[in-house]
């Protein structure tokens, strides 16, 4: 196991010995009170009192009390966005994206019902869940080793456990992965020399296979760039893919780059990345009839044709 693994995995015991003894604010959000309207004349009783316990939390906050943030829930309409929401609430975004599993500002909100703290913070998940986004995790690598030196509180929201620490917002490369919602290109000046689905084998004999990517010929040598922000699932070599390496973006979705000639040393296991990290050279290790990228991208376990996210 790595050394920052090791570390990461010290800091979730330290987080659950932390507040083993501590009793965490219970959070159904089926029983939560519901805004209704955000308007004028329809401006109901729940948003004033969700207006108003807002504003009381923000002057305990700046004269260095304790307070403890309540819950309200909103359904979004259709020209609902982050931003304006934000805006009208008067808390920050990255106060209530998290426990929303909210992955990036440019994600539809549309008939989605939205938990709402009455305070500005930073929701952290206590442990990685399945399908975690790598802002989650980021987040959790970030904030959990710090417990010690920050005053928290924990919450369990339908379930999960979190930590809520008061006051603080997405630090400048939290906020840049959050606000990245693009799929790039894996390299540069490309020929696309093979599509996805089935197609003659290379190797002769005459057979039909399925190609599960998109094979784009560059020359060897060239730039290989993670397509969107992530986490280095995996990486190693095999007689069919030669050098390869893998990124999980999150919500099930992964990609997959392999027939490199090298593999960027900081790309370890664990790692996150950005879309448009340098993650690799191009090559034409393994199985190959000459120099190419072979691209996946797989969502819930299956491979999809990259060409549904690009200009493949």
């Amino acid at each position: 196991m790595q050394k920052a693994s090791l570390l990461f995995a010290a800091a979730l015991l330290l987080a659950s010995n932390l507040f083993c003894q501590s009793r965490p604010i219970q959070i159904d959000s089926s029983k939560i009170p519901e805004i209704n309207s955000l308007s004028g004349r329809e401006k109901d009783f729940m948003l004033k009192q969700f207006d108003d316990e807002v504003e009381q939390n923000k002057r305990l906050f700046s004269s260095g009390k304790d307070f403890f943030p309540s819950f309200y829930a909103y359904t979004a309409k259709k020209n609902d966005d982050l931003l304006n929401l934000a805006s009208r609430f008067c808390i920050r975004y990255d106060s209530f994206c998290v426990v929303n599993e909210i992955q990036d500002a440019g994600e539809s909100l549309d008939g989605r019902r939205l938990l709402l703290p009455s305070a500005d913070g930073i929701f952290v998940p206590l442990e990685q869940k399945k399908g975690a986004s790598s802002l989650e995790f980021l987040l959790q690598k970030n904030r959990l080793a710090l417990l010690e030196e920050n005053k928290a509180l924990r919450y369990t929201i339908d379930g999960i456990d979190y930590v809520f620490f008061p006051g603080e917002k997405f630090t400048t490369t939290e906020r840049a992965f959050f606000l990245d919602a693009s799929m790039q290109l894996p390299v540069k000046n490309y020929r696309i020399s093979s599509r996805y689905g089935q197609r003659e084998n290379p190797f002769g004999g005459g057979k039909t296979q399925f190609h599960r990517g998109v094979d784009m010929a560059v020359p060897e040598g060239s730039s290989v760039f993670a397509c969107k922000s992530g986490r280095v699932l995996a990486r190693g070599e095999n007689q069919v893919y030669g050098k390869w390496i893998q990124i999980d973006h999150g919500r099930g979705m992964s990609s997959f780059y392999a027939h490199l000639s090298s593999i960027q040393e900081d790309a370890q296991e664990g790692k996150i990345v950005r879309a448009g990290d340098l993650i690799a050279k191009s090559g034409s290790t393994g199985q190959v009839t000459g120099p190419h990228l072979h691209f996946e991208i797989w969502l819930n376990g299956k491979s999809v044709d990259p060409a549904a996210y690009g200009n493949f």
